[in-house]
């Protein structure tokens, strides 16, 4: 069918379509996959010619994720199904799971926990509950990942108080399990930072960086996509882990108004101030933003300018963009 793999994903594969003028999209994964394209039907029609295909039709679940369009007609992912099961089974272990409004208590430090080992059959169990909810991570739920990055360091050696943080997460999902991630290409909505967009940075820290500049991979497709703009939100809690001092990086990534990005996860090193967890969260957000502008070109969308990131560290925004400093 003269589809190839992107440079990024060998398990997504593109194509130029009929007409020349875009690009049609078929996403594997073992025995499932997903077209986008323009016309999916021809697609299918050739694949459904050598293989027995079911579930035919626009997606409506996948992966764990459930599809669905809004009134505006854009498509909106969550994992309502997905979740449904997981608390069913969580109860079924454990008994009824209350219900939380949020995924953890404000201020709560589990590195501090005190209470009980748990024995050799509740520490698989924890193993099991974490394994669940990295998959609901993955899938799109952005609201847990802290909470689950959090609790994911202790499956080596995990305490009921662990496990009940665990109960309370499963509770958050059980009460509001229909949050969506919805696709939208827009713009995305915030004051400021026009005026970091509009310098040219080649020009401004030339003399110091003669040699800097963003490598472009030569065998990317030609791009077809319009281009979409890039946001990047950065921020840090110094020192958040009592135990052993490191600090927690959050990072969230939107191409357009779509977050495709999002991570929570303790520093590797110990920073000695804010200043310094604030600027390893950069270092590490800078590091995320290439990939992102490397997978939208071997996608075979137009990325030219400059992405904003927005942080909440003058000092750090200071000394990254400002001659001088």
């Amino acid at each position: 069918l003269d589809f190839k793999q992107t440079r990024f994903d060998n398990d997504v594969w593109f194509r130029l379509n009929a007409n020349g003028d875009a690009y049609d999209y078929l996403c594997t994964h073992v025995d499932d996959f997903m077209i986008c394209a323009k016309d999916p039907k021809t697609i299918m029609d050739r694949i459904e010619d050598v293989y027995t295909i079911k579930d035919i039709g626009p997606p409506n679940y996948y992966l764990g994720n459930d599809y669905k369009k809004d009134k505006r007609g854009r498509w909106c992912i969550g994992c309502k199904k997905y979740l449904k099961e997981a608390v069913n089974r969580v109860e079924g272990m454990f008994g009824s799971v209350k219900k939380y409004s949020s995924p953890s208590e404000t201020g709560d430090h589990p590195e501090m926990d005190t209470s009980r080992l748990l024995d050799d059959e509740g520490h698989r169990k924890y193993q099991m509950l974490i394994g669940m909810l990295v998959w609901v991570v993955t899938i799109g739920r952005i609201d847990v990942a802290h909470a689950t990055s959090s609790m994911s360091r202790f499956t080596a050696c995990p305490r009921q108080g662990h496990l009940e943080r665990l109960f309370r997460v499963f509770g958050y999902l059980k009460k509001r399990p229909n949050r969506r991630i919805v696709v939208d290409s827009r713009d995305p909505i915030y004051e400021g930072g026009q005026d970091a967009l509009d310098m040219d940075y080649t020009e401004e820290l030339g003399d110091q960086y003669p040699e800097a500049h963003e490598e472009i991979d030569t065998n990317a497709p030609c791009p077809l996509v319009d281009e979409m703009e890039i946001t990047v939100f950065v921020d840090s809690d110094h020192a958040h882990d009592q135990a052993t001092r490191k600090s927690i990086t959050g990072i969230i990534i939107f191409v357009g108004r779509t977050p495709v990005f999002y991570s929570s996860k303790r520093q590797g090193a110990i920073s000695t101030s804010t200043y310094g967890a604030e600027f390893c969260a950069m270092k590490t957000d800078v590091e995320e933003l290439i990939a992102v502008r490397y997978m939208l070109r071997c996608l075979g969308v137009k990325v030219l300018h400059a992405s904003l990131i927005c942080g909440d560290n003058l000092g750090v925004i200071q000394n990254c963009t400002i001659k001088d400093s």
